[in-house]
């Protein structure tokens, strides 16, 4: 008999906000697992390299800092167009998939906040048949 058993806590990790892109910002890591919000597909990633971050500057907001060594990324309309332009399959990424994401800067939308902007580099290995 197979047991298996899991924690929310354990699953999630906070959303990196558009206030936490900056140009030059990046992270590097791996893809954890997906999960679906109601703007759109998130991706839990597992740095390389814990960094620190502002908890103003995630979902849900905290007033501190903190060394996170997961952090989750999505539903960014400048994100979702990189993700379409690196020709990923769905545009989406899968668990495994090693990534670089860095913001390049913004640009105007018209609409209130201009749109981040990002650089999208995925490794994935490759799919036996």
């Amino acid at each position: 008999m197979a047991h298996f058993g899991g924690k929310t806590a354990d699953a999630g990790a906070p959303i990196l906000s558009a206030k936490f892109w900056k140009k030059g910002k990046q992270i590097i890591g791996n893809v954890l697992r997906t999960f679906s919000t109601e703007n759109g597909e998130c991706y839990v990633i597992q740095l390389h390299k814990p960094m620190e971050v502002d908890r103003k500057q995630t979902y849900p907001a905290l007033d501190a800092k903190e060394n996170l060594d997961r952090v989750s990324v999505g539903a960014l309309k400048g994100f979702g167009m990189a993700l379409q332009a690196a020709g990923l399959p769905g545009a989406k990424l899968l668990v495994g998939d090693k990534v670089q994401i860095t913001c390049t800067g913004t640009t105007p939308s018209g609409k209130g906040s201009d749109q981040i902007d990002f650089d999208v580099q995925v490794d994935r290995e490759a799919v036996p048949f």
